[in-house]
């Protein structure tokens, strides 16, 4: 009998790309031939290709109970308990780390510990981790924002990925920047007469990174008070005020997401009429952004649940095709409030609920963000 480690090189190739990807790291471990085989840009190509071969499903990375996992939700399936597929945990780092937040770019991740002066950058498909030693100013840790990001170089197809670490609270303003060729962080211009709430998330598209942010209240100056921020991490700074296709008050549920990897969307939910709009862009840039003129989805959700969706969670996705949303937060019920739950949303105003399981901590919310596999290194 021919053992799998007599292979030819080429067949034992054909054999581990079969494999799934969290499983990877089980491979790696068995023997050194395998570790090596699974690292080369052959294998990679063949995996990646595998996976995505007759894929009708969406890739997530999910930060439930304070661990991350990788989720795959085919909408073909029409079975709410198994249209939801948890395919186990993504990052070995974080078995025994309890994760706050997590950010994903180009197949990276970055995720923040929970009591930890140290942040976390790893690509889950190579294998590769840093840690990033980080020291804080403000005594509130968990007030600070984060972004991951790269800058774009004009003379080559490599990319230098960066890590944005910024806080605007009333009496405290602070910007710094990590670049991974140096190692160190960096004090940059800090924003002024905004402020970016530490609950929300930014969201990293084309190498740049966006927020949802509201003059400060001593700001008297016309103009909207609620609008979009863009950093750019190629020169370093953030761009002017982007405007939104409503004007939200601060009690309004507003949570960002990506399309395809090339646009913006953007989900609103009013907190007293539960009304909820998904808005998405034609253009957006740094200093500039066009939204389409017919919203996405348009639904009041008033008649299922007597809640809007949670300002700390509300993390989701669209699939344009089939013309649904998928938002992930807890369940509406006061008597299952430990319960993650993924609403599936039609723009014929269907619902459908798939179960996430319980979180041991009602205040630990379930965040996704689409996911991405790739051989971005981490320089």
């Amino acid at each position: 009998m021919t053992k799998m480690s007599n292979l030819p090189r080429d067949l034992a190739e054909e054999v581990l790309s079969k494999v799934p990807l969290t499983s990877l790291r089980k491979v790696r471990s068995t023997c050194k031939e395998w570790k090596t085989l699974s690292k080369r840009r052959s294998f990679a190509k063949k995996h990646l290709g595998q996976a995505s071969v007759g894929a009708a499903s969406h890739k997530v990375v999910m930060m439930m109970d304070l661990r991350i996992y990788l989720m795959s939700i085919n909408l073909n399936n029409k079975n709410d308990e198994s249209c939801i597929k948890h395919e186990g945990k993504l990052i070995s780092g974080s078995d025994e780390v309890d994760v706050s937040r997590v950010f994903h770019c180009d197949g990276l991740l970055l995720f923040i510990p929970k009591d930890s002066t140290r942040v976390v950058l790893c690509n889950p498909y190579s294998g590769q981790t840093r840690f990033i030693e980080s020291t804080f100013c403000f005594r509130n840790w968990w007030n600070y924002s984060y972004a991951l990001g790269y800058e774009k170089r004009s003379r080559s197809c490599s990319r230098k990925y960066k890590v944005l670490r910024f806080i605007t609270v009333t009496d405290f303003v602070e910007c710094k920047i990590y670049d991974m060729s140096s190692d160190s962080w960096r004090f940059l211009d800090p924003p002024r007469g905004w402020r970016v709430g530490h609950y929300d998330r930014g969201l990293s598209l084309k190498g740049y990174t966006y927020w949802f942010a509201n003059k400060k209240r001593s700001d008297k100056s016309d103009g909207d008070r609620s609008f979009l921020v863009c950093f750019d991490l190629t020169r370093e700074r953030f761009g002017p005020p982007l405007p939104l296709p409503f004007e939200p008050f601060d009690e309004d549920t507003v949570s960002l997401s990506s399309v395809r990897e090339e646009q913006l969307a953007v989900l609103f939910q009013r907190w007293d009429s539960l009304e909820l709009e998904i808005w998405v862009t034609t253009k957006i840039e740094p200093e500039s952004v066009t939204w389409n003129t017919k919203v996405f989805l348009q639904v009041n959700m008033s008649l299922q649940f007597q809640f809007p969706f949670l300002l700390t969670a509300a993390s989701f996705f669209i699939d344009e095709e089939k013309k649904v949303a998928v938002v992930f937060d807890k369940n509406k019920e006061r008597s299952l409030v430990n319960r993650n739950v993924a609403y599936i949303i039609g723009v014929d105003e269907s619902l459908r609920e798939a179960d996430l399981g319980d979180s041991n901590d009602k205040n630990c919310y379930p965040l996704a963000c689409s996911y991405v596999p790739s051989l971005a290194k981490l320089t």
